[in-house]
């Protein structure tokens, strides 16, 4: 049985593989949700959901499929690290399979399996690849600056050199405040995310266009870039609004990462920048506190890494001269 087949086998008996991985579900005609059972402390119920039709999942809190391939395999080896408390490999996740399902009449049988079908993963996976910038259609005039970011404590030459202001024509983006995601040297915009500034206007964030693959962007990246080759440090945040705070408290190199984790492809982005020093500044909650942990053994072995503590929820919350006394104070020459 080929890898293709076996795939299969397990998306057509997918509540199955839920099951055997003590996995409490619910069915809601396509999809699968659960709790995230790949990272800790998740409550959400509908946190993960897996797609049986297209046989990919999604962790919407922690974006946990960045991690692990979004496929089956993916979802099962991503599990079964989290029990063992240890990543563990493609090959241990089919171990798991052949063993549970019955694949193999023998152990050796099992093993020979596993390893043929691990190095023929290993030379697939080698392969690099390859992203294509796309340049889209701006589907609204905006104007400069955000007044919504405006009366949330942005100063106003901030959002103009971020370029981030409100939409409020018909489309899209209709009453919401839209910040421009450029590609690595700014000369395309290649995404956008729309801020709902009324109530009624779900979802609170919008990603344009539909299917931006934010794993291959840094957020200012572009602009950060020669700051950080020059003082060999980047600042690492979750949020467009930390990296606008950071601005105003005089820091020009650093990005954000959209969410809590950093993605292969943002870190092979970092790693053209030539810097040795990475200062993280995630969120001060339960998710933040993970990702330092993800991110300390994804990036520790290769940079030197600071993690400030602060006070507030998020960089973006706080106050300029707060963060020049509770955090850069003793970073000076970093920025």
């Amino acid at each position: 049985m080929n890898l293709k087949k076996i795939k299969k086998t397990l998306n057509d008996d997918i509540k199955t593989v839920f099951k055997k991985l003590d996995i409490e579900y619910e069915v809601f005609n396509d999809n699968i949700y659960s709790t995230c059972p790949v990272h800790e402390g998740s409550d959400n119920p509908r946190a993960l959901s897996y797609s049986m039709s297209k046989g990919i999942w999604r962790c919407w809190t922690r974006n946990c499929e960045q991690h692990h391939n979004n496929d089956v395999f993916g979802l099962i080896q991503g599990v079964l690290s989290n029990k063992e408390g240890k990543d563990l490999e493609f090959k241990d996740a089919l171990r798991w399979v052949y063993q549970e399902f019955g694949l193999g009449t023998s152990i050796q049988e099992i093993e020979e399996q596993v390893d043929d079908f691990s190095q023929m993963v290993n030379m697939l996976s080698c392969k690099k690849k390859i992203y294509q910038d796309k340049s889209i259609d701006i589907p609204c005039k905006i104007s400069k600056a955000s007044d919504y970011f405006y009366h949330r404590g942005f100063k106003k030459t901030t959002l103009k050199h971020f370029d981030v202001g409100d939409c409020h024509e018909k489309g899209i983006m209709n009453e919401r405040a839209v910040v421009p995601i450029h590609n690595d040297d700014g000369s395309l915009v290649v995404g956008m995310i729309g801020r709902s500034i009324k109530e009624y206007r779900i979802p609170k964030f919008l990603i344009y266009p539909t299917g931006f693959d934010k794993r291959w962007y840094l957020y200012n990246y572009h602009r950060a870039a020669e700051k950080a080759k020059e003082t060999k440090c980047l600042f690492i945040l979750e949020g467009q609004g930390d990296v606008w705070r950071m601005k105003e408290a005089g820091v020009d190199n650093a990005v954000s990462v959209f969410g809590k984790s950093i993605t292969t492809e943002q870190e092979q982005k970092i790693s053209k920048l030539c810097a040795t020093h990475l200062i993280i500044l995630t969120d001060n909650d339960q998710a933040g506190r993970e990702a330092k942990l993800q991110i300390h053994r994804q990036l520790g072995r290769m940079y030197r890494l600071t993690f400030p503590k602060i006070a507030n929820k998020d960089v973006g919350d706080m106050k300029v001269t707060q963060i020049k006394t509770e955090i850069l104070n003793s970073l000076k020459g970093t920025y």
